[in-house]
């Protein structure tokens, strides 16, 4: 497993230490992490994984931002339409 990887594990753990010479440590060897498969000592933060699943989620379709655009366009042309319609009631 690279360094990457295994940093990438160290971030959701509870026993993450930051040292600022060397980054994120263990907090029990307080070094780098040299497992090779998983950290036997692993505990899930559940804070901090909750924040890197947000950091990394992507909307669906349907709950784009741009969809609340389209929304309003529709509710803008509706309001037009309505203006249109009420002005040729007039005459």
């Amino acid at each position: 497993m690279e360094l990457a990887q295994q940093l990438s594990s160290c971030k959701k753990c509870e026993k993450r230490k930051f040292d600022p010479n060397l980054g994120i440590v263990c907090s029990l060897t307080l070094r780098k992490p040299d497992f090779i498969d998983k950290c036997k000592d692993f505990i899930i933060d559940p804070k901090e994984a909750s924040k890197i699943a947000a950091k990394s989620y992507t909307p669906a379709e349907g709950e784009k931002s741009g969809s609340s655009m389209s929304v309003w366009g529709v509710v803008a042309i509706i309001f037009v339409i309505i203006k249109i319609i009420l002005r040729f009631a007039r005459d």
